[in-house]
């Protein structure tokens, strides 16, 4: 009987305690991604760049006849320099990025490396993480969910047509 008498508080606080994890852990989606292993310094750029994809395939035109890299949000899509607004914004959400209460690894770099492809179509796929020496496992998580919360892209136009291309990322942490 006292075992029955002392079950019952224990079970309602440990299914509380399952709760309140559970809700806390729905408002943050974790964004797939794979390792992109390479010596290739084009990948761990400073800055927002991209390179078009060497077979070209047109689903579209643009207006002009200019060149200009994929643009994440339709604002920089409208503005007079969609490439350095493009910069801009990415620089303004993926600089020093804190991970409150957590402390980075001894010898790590502070900068994550996110790459993807923008389709023709300007959908966005592929994300990868630019496999460094030493890995901080929560701010690779995190560079790959800020980078794809950044919204919707347009792709990329080369010579008047609509192109795929690679686009690299580096998100810097505090």
């Amino acid at each position: 009987m006292n075992l029955l008498r002392f079950s019952r508080p224990f079970l309602a606080i440990l299914l509380c305690g399952f709760l309140s994890t559970a809700f806390a852990q729905t408002g943050t989606k974790n964004y797939p991604f794979s390792w992109k292993e390479t010596t290739d310094n084009w990948y761990k750029v400073k800055t927002y760049t991209f390179k078009y994809a060497d077979n070209l395939t047109a689903k579209g035109t643009s207006k002009t006849k200019q060149n200009r890299g994929p643009v994440c949000t339709n604002n920089c899509l409208d503005s007079t320099s969609p490439d350095a607004c493009t910069e801009d914004i990415i620089n303004e959400n993926l600089k020093d990025v804190e991970l409150p209460g957590f402390k980075l690894p001894s010898g790590y770099s502070g900068v994550e490396y996110v790459t993807f492809d923008v389709q023709t179509s300007g959908k966005v796929n592929g994300y990868q993480v630019v496999k460094q020496s030493v890995a901080c496992k929560p701010c690779i998580q995190k560079a790959v969910n800020l980078v794809a919360e950044l919204g919707e892209w347009h792709p990329a136009v080369q010579d008047g047509i609509f192109a795929k291309s690679t686009v690299v990322v580096p998100v810097y942490f505090k």
